[in-house]
Formats: C-alpha cells, structure tokens, sequence
C-alpha cells in the first residue's frame, strides 16, 4: 500500500510539472551579489597591532582607486574580525590570480611604503598577527 501511495504521489507531482504553461527557459539571477567572507582570529595582544597596517592597506586603496572591503569587529566570539569583499562581476572574479584591481592597489601600496621589499616586509608581518582565518563565498539577495 505503501508503494501504491508513493508512485500516486509522484505521478501527481510529475503531472504538476508537465502541466505548466510554459516550459523553463535558462535564467540567471539578476538580483543578487556575491562576495567572499573572511572572518580573522589575531593572536593574543595583537589586534592593535593589525588594525595599524589594515590601515596602510585602506591608504593604498584609496590611492589606487580600488574597492576596499566592509569590515566588522566582533567584540565576542572566537574572531577578532568580519572582511567581506564585493566580487564585482560574480563568481568569475575568483579566477584571477591577481585581480586587475589587485594589481593596481600594489602598486598604490609598493609606492606607498618606498619599496617593493617594504611592502612584501608589511604583508608578511600581517600574515604573522593572524592565528587562523575562514573564507567563504556567499551570494546576498537584493
């Protein structure tokens, strides 16, 4: 009885679908924007230090022209920090190795600390004050 009821049931639901009026036709969301969440756990006593070279990399993006990210800092939690980046055009931004805005605000930002050693020598001294981080990819409604 069980089957009967089961195979009735999707026979009603399979005629639901063949009996609409127009047939699906591929569509893209048109009402949406996608972005990378990355939420950042700084070692013990080192947040202030974090958000003194965050801020040279805010200059350089100014400087370059470039879209910075929204940032939020948790004051409980396990994460010191929210970062959500726009991904102007979509998924298809994540397939650049380096983004033409990437390029552009390194520039910005080796012209900014003097060299390109200097600023490799920030990047890596960031990296040091980070004790874990988690990217995801989100897609927000509008």
């Amino acid at each position: 009885m069980k089957k009967l009821t089961f195979f009735a049931l999707m026979l009603i639901l399979g005629t639901a679908v063949y009996a609409q009026s127009e047939e699906p036709k591929p569509e893209k969301h048109s009402d949406i924007t996608w972005h990378t969440i990355t939420v950042v756990d700084y070692k013990p006593g080192k947040v202030e230090d974090a958000r003194k070279i965050i801020e040279k990399f805010q200059s350089a993006a100014v400087a370059a022209g470039t879209p910075a990210p929204v940032q939020y800092w948790f004051e409980t939690g396990k994460y010191d920090m929210v970062i959500i980046w726009e991904l102007e055009k979509g998924p298809i931004d994540l397939e650049w190795s380096h983004s033409p805005n990437e390029v552009s605000w390194w520039k910005a930002f080796v012209a900014q600390e003097g060299s390109e050693e200097s600023a490799k020598k920030v990047q890596d001294e960031y990296s040091s004050l980070i004790a874990s981080s988690t990217s995801n990819i989100s897609r927000e409604q509008r």
